[in-house]
């Protein structure tokens, strides 16, 4: 059996990552059936034990021609392209989408694009605001049973519980190979860039398929040296431009971890396929690493961070946050105060995938990075 470098993997790992539609599109047109979704807290299991495909939207970069005619210009870039490409028909390869209630856009996008699009399926998933206890995986757990219910209505038969069984083993075996991955990370085996475009690719991939390339890609990687350049982390939200990585990267910084909801907040969290199904999903949901726009009583944000950066060795922390993204922009001030109270430098950059404005906040990373090797 003929094995792939892991340089081809990875390359087309990024290219997924910077255009994922022809490929998906044509996986549609040979009888895949995919489901969009937008959000790292979808139940992705429920889909896939359905026999249908999650695949993650994320937009692209483009001038909008019809979304603003049903979303502000302060809404979330993201919301707006997924929108304006539903509605240029650009998402035609979809079966439906699925809309995670977590902050005001998603939520009002679910309810514009239900009334102005005619996707055959379409789905609501509402989890609590306050996550992280009991009460909030007893009510995650309802939400995935009545979510389930309308799959089964939808299609006409029942998700056996064989086969929620197997999507979580092959879900968690995805988590784990990608920990793997990005346990390399400070050795330099593999450039940040290449472990985001590792997870983002599973967001469009058969999870089974991305598990055989994952595991083929961590077989043929060699021991990294400890890499080179200012050792950072970077966190936000969702990471939909590649060459922004890439460019801090060229300008010799190492990326050493990463807090994106597409990078390693996706991959945290566990599930047991031994437990009763629906509740081992919901424990997973309601326990693994708070997005921003939840809550948990007893869980730390900064401390998080502030724990990933001690790991990892980062010296410094660049936010990447998608403009207008309340949740992410009301926790950066504090966040930067009880970092910088650490001795750990901020950089933060907002961007939209109108305008990514990538030679802008070259500049400003060239100096950041010029902060920290006079440190």
């Amino acid at each position: 059996m003929s094995t792939r470098a892991p340089g081809d993997i990875l390359s087309d790992f990024m290219g997924l990552w910077r255009d994922p539609y022809p490929a998906l599109a044509a996986r549609a047109a040979a009888g895949e059936r995919l489901i969009g979704y937008f959000c790292s807290y979808a139940p992705e299991e429920l889909i896939h034990a359905a026999g249908l495909t999650p695949v993650r939207i994320v937009g692209q970069e483009r001038n909008l021609s019809r979304a603003d005619a049903h979303l502000q210009g302060y809404c979330c870039s993201l919301a707006r392209t997924d929108l304006d490409m539903a509605l240029a028909g650009e998402l035609s390869f979809l079966e439906g989408a699925v809309f995670v209630q977590t902050c005001d856009t998603m939520q009002r996008l679910s309810d514009i694009w239900r009334l102005n699009t005619s996707f055959p399926f379409h789905g609501d998933f509402v989890l609590p605001a306050r996550m992280g206890d009991r009460v909030a995986e007893d009510y995650t757990a309802a939400e995935l049973s009545s979510f389930r219910d309308l799959l089964q209505g939808y299609l006409g038969q029942e998700i056996e519980e064989p086969a929620l069984r197997n999507s979580i083993r092959v879900y968690q075996r995805n988590r784990e190979l990608l920990r793997q991955l990005y346990g390399l990370l400070p050795s330099g085996a593999l450039k940040g860039s290449e472990a985001i475009s590792a997870v983002m690719a599973g967001g469009w991939l058969r999870k089974e398929d991305h598990n055989r390339r994952l595991e083929e890609l961590l077989a043929g990687l060699e021991p990294g040296s400890g890499g080179t350049g200012a050792r950072l982390l970077i966190t936000g939200s969702l990471c939909t431009t590649p060459d922004f990585v890439a460019m801090v990267e060229e300008l010799g910084a190492h990326v050493v971890d990463d807090d994106l909801c597409c990078g390693g907040r996706y991959i945290e969290g566990d599930a047991k396929d031994s437990g009763e199904p629906i509740r081992e999903m919901a424990r997973r949901l309601s326990d693994r690493t708070t997005c921003p726009a939840k809550h948990s009583p007893s869980w730390d944000r900064a401390e998080y961070l502030l724990d990933k950066v001690k790991r990892s060795g980062a010296q410094g922390v660049i936010f990447f946050l998608q403009n207008f993204c309340d949740p992410h922009a009301f926790d950066y001030p504090w966040l930067r105060e009880r970092l910088q109270k650490e001795g750990i430098a901020v950089l933060l950059l907002e961007s939209q995938l109108q305008t990514p404005a990538l030679e802008q906040m070259r500049t400003r990373v060239e100096a950041f990075l010029e902060i920290l090797g006079g440190e």
